[in-house]
C-alpha cells in the first residue's frame, strides 16, 4: 500500500517536472500570463455606524516550520461589502461589521484561491478554520497550466534573484523548488469554486471559556494528536444532544499499519488520514490530514479493509473544557467515548475528566478505531 502511495508521488513530481520544460520551453508572453493582479483597493468609509464584530481563522494545507507558517497565513484579505481588514501571523482576524442577520465574506491572497463564504449568519460563533488552497499564482482564481508557467519561470532560483517571486513561493522557504510545484499539484485544474462547503459552526450548548484543551470538530492538518479517551454510559450524558455541534462522521481504512484513514464528514467534506504512535500508551499520535474530494474518497472507499465505521459526533464546552462525545452505529451500536484534545502532554496528564464519564480507555488499544474496525465491539 505504502509502495502504490510512493509510486503516485513520484509519478506527480515526474509530470509536473514535464509541464515545466515544456513551459520552460514555451516562455513566450510570460509577462502577461505572470502579470501581477491589481492589488485590493481600500474602500472609502461609508460613515455606517459599525456595532457587531466577527472574528475567525484562515488556515492552509502548507507543512512548513513555525516561522515560515507566521509569513504564509498572514495578510490574507478579509472582505465584506466595503469592510476589509487582514489576518495576522497565526491567520486569525477581526471584521467590524454593520448589524446584520448575516453576511457574505471574500477571502483573498496572492497565490491562493480567493474563497467566498455565503450567507454566514452572525450568531456569535468563531468563522474558525477557513482552509485555503495555494497555487494560483496569476490570481485568475484557476490553478492551471499558465500558473505551471508561472513556476517555470522562477524555478530553482532563491531569494535575492532576479528571477524569485514571492507569491510562488508557496511554504515560504526562500527558494522556488519542486515542493512549491507539489503544493500547487495538490489542487490542479481547481478553481475558487471547488471549495468545499463552509461548515459554520452554531452556539454551544453550554457556556464557552477560554481553554488549553483543543475541541475536534473536523480533522485538520496536525503535527501530533495528544488526546485522552474515556468510555461513556449513553444515559449519564447530562446534556441536551441535540443543541451541540452535531457531525455525521463514516470512516474506514484503506491500511492498518500504518494507519492510513478515510473520513466522511456529514456529506459536504471529505478528508485522509495518516496516523503513527509516538508512545506506548496511545496518548500521543503523529497525524497528517489532507483534504480529498469526493470523487476521491469514493475511489479510495473501494480499496479499504475491515469494517466501516459509523458514529455521530457531538461536541461542545463545559467548565472551560472543549470535549467531544462520539456515539457509535451499525455494529458497534452501544458504544460511546468522550474524548478531549491537548495543546501538549502535560496538560493532558493534569486533566480530570467529570464525574459522569467512565474508565480511562486512552492506552486500551481496543478502543482505538482502527481496532474498532477490525476486530468490532470490544469484548
Amino acid at each position: 500500500m505504502i509502495k502504490n502511495l510512493v509510486r503516485g508521488s513520484i509519478s506527480l513530481a515526474t509530470i509536473f517536472l514535464l509541464m515545466l520544460v515544456m513551459a520552460i520551453l514555451n516562455l513566450g508572453g510570460l509577462e502577461k500570463v505572470c502579470a501581477t493582479p491589481p492589488p485590493l483597493r481600500t474602500p472609502t468609509p461609508s460613515g455606517m455606524t459599525l456595532r457587531l464584530e466577527v472574528k475567525g481563522s484562515v488556515k492552509t494545507e502548507i507543512i512548513s516550520s513555525q516561522e515560515m507558517e507566521k509569513n504564509i497565513k498572514s495578510d490574507f484579505n478579509i472582505v465584506s461589502g466595503t469592510d476589509i481588514t487582514k489576518t495576522d501571523e497565526n491567520g486569525n482576524f477581526s471584521l467590524a461589521m454593520q448589524d446584520s442577520k448575516s453576511i457574505d465574506i471574500t477571502i483573498k491572497k496572492t497565490g491562493f484561491l480567493t474563497r467566498t463564504l455565503e450567507g454566514i449568519k452572525l450568531n456569535g460563533t468563531d468563522l474558525s478554520d477557513i482552509i485555503m488552497w495555494a497555487g494560483d499564482v496569476n490570481g485568475d482564481n484557476v490553478i492551471n497550466m499558465e500558473d505551471c508557467i508561472c513556476i517555470a519561470k522562477s524555478f530553482n532560483s532563491s531569494k535575492g534573484d532576479a528571477e524569485y517571486v514571492l507569491d510562488a513561493d508557496f511554504n515560504k522557504d526562500a527558494s522556488i523548488n519542486m515542493v512549491d510545484v507539489l503544493i500547487m499539484a495538490k489542487h490542479f485544474n481547481d478553481s475558487s469554486e471547488s471549495y468545499p462547503e463552509y461548515i459554520q459552526a452554531s452556539p454551544t450548548a453550554v457556556s464557552p471559556s477560554s481553554t488549553s484543551a483543543s475541541p475536534t470538530p473536523l480533522p485538520g492538518e496536525t503535527g501530533l494528536e495528544i488526546e485522552r479517551k474515556f468510555a461513556l454510559d449513553i444515559s449519564k450524558i447530562p446534556y441536551d444532544l441535540s443543541k451541540l455541534d452535531i457531525y455525521e462522521l463514516t470512516q474506514s481504512y484503506i491500511s492498518f499499519s500504518p494507519e492510513i484513514r478515510i473520513r466522511n464528514v456529514s456529506d459536504c467534506m471529505y478528508f485522509l488520514t495518516v496516523k503513527a504512535a509516538v508512545d506506548d500508551e496511545g496518548m500521543i499520535r503523529e497525524e497528517r490530514n489532507f483534504w480529498i474530494t469526493k470523487e476521491e474518497y469514493t475511489k479510495l472507499s473501494a480499496k479499504t479493509e475491515g469494517n466501516v465505521i459509523y458514529k455521530t459526533r457531538y461536541q461542545g464546552v463545559d467548565n472551560g473544557v472543549a470535549f467531544a462525545i462520539d456515539i457509535y452505529k451499525g455494529d458497534l451500536k452501544g458504544l460511546a467515548v468522550y474524548e478531549v484534545e491537548f495543546a501538549t502532554e502535560e496538560e493532558a496528564n493534569k486533566f480530570s475528566p467529570p464525574d459522569w464519564v467512565g474508565k480511562d480507555v486512552t492506552s486500551d488499544k481496543r478502543y482505538k478505531n482502527g481496532n474498532l474496525a477490525r476486530y468490532g465491539m470490544p469484548s
